[in-house]
């Protein structure tokens, strides 16, 4: 059996209940998948002056739980949040949802669009896309509305933009595919992709199968390098508690 766990690194809570219902849909019966978010932290996230306050939330939940025997941790947050300095901080495979859903997208489409929520995001994202070698491939478009849109009183008219706009993309940009750009529309994909006609990838469910694959072959972060453990140092203030002596 694999434990995993998915962090939701922002403070919305109704985020996080669909992101445990739709990961305990996703995952194979005999493992056991945990979710949750920081106790400290955004409402959401919504380009980089946010990511950067969540990253810390983050890394205090793994610092928390990876004691107690994860196998494999998905951010579920399409900014890939503090993915890279999770992987410094545990041996076990870490996954964001942007390089999950890139990786499912290139398997069942020569091109697709991830439709994000907010213009903030589309940079921050296409630089996600460089990044994980997609960019031949891969458009970044925005539905023009906020990510806590998609909860609530205003879900109906996120859902109708998102649709609009990734009917756009399929029209103007030449998609095959679509991405969800927001860990909050993973309760719509299903919605979606019968609506479109085409393949609808969600980064919650992507990033949880890579990271269960992962998981159950015993495959671990490699520390070599790249994401090797921090050398001790001393942190100061409010970081006392984050310095890589305690890691």
């Amino acid at each position: 059996m694999s434990r995993l766990a998915v962090i939701n690194p922002n403070m919305s809570v109704g985020f996080t209940d669909k992101i445990r219902d739709q990961a305990q849909r996703t995952i194979y019966p005999h493992n056991q998948v945990i979710a949750l978010n920081p106790d400290f932290g955004p409402d959401s996230i919504e380009g980089y002056y946010d990511e950067a306050f969540a990253s810390v939330g983050l890394l205090s939940v793994i610092r928390t739980l990876d004691p107690t025997g994860i196998d494999g941790y998905v951010v579920a947050c399409f900014d890939d949040t503090g993915v890279d300095a999770a992987r410094c901080l545990t041996h076990a495979p870490v996954m964001g949802l942007c390089e999950g859903a890139i990786r499912f997208a290139q398997a069942l489409a020569g091109r697709y669009a991830i439709v994000t929520p907010m213009h903030v995001s589309v940079r921050p994202l296409e630089h996600l896309v460089r990044k994980y070698g997609a960019d031949r491939d891969c458009v970044v478009r925005a539905a023009g509305v906020r990510t806590l849109d998609f909860e609530g009183e205003n879900a109906a008219m996120a859902y109708d933009a998102l649709y609009q706009r990734a009917q756009k993309s399929l029209h103007d940009d030449g998609a095959e595919a679509i991405v969800l750009g927001c860990a909050g529309m993973t309760d719509i994909a299903d919605r979606l992709k019968s609506d479109l006609g085409v393949p609808v990838i969600d980064g919650v469910q992507a990033a949880i199968k890579m990271v269960e694959g992962l998981a159950e072959l015993k495959l671990a972060t490699s520390k070599h390098s790249t994401y090797g453990t921090p050398p001790a140092k001393s942190y100061h203030g409010m970081f006392d508690g984050f310095a890589p002596a305690f890691v």
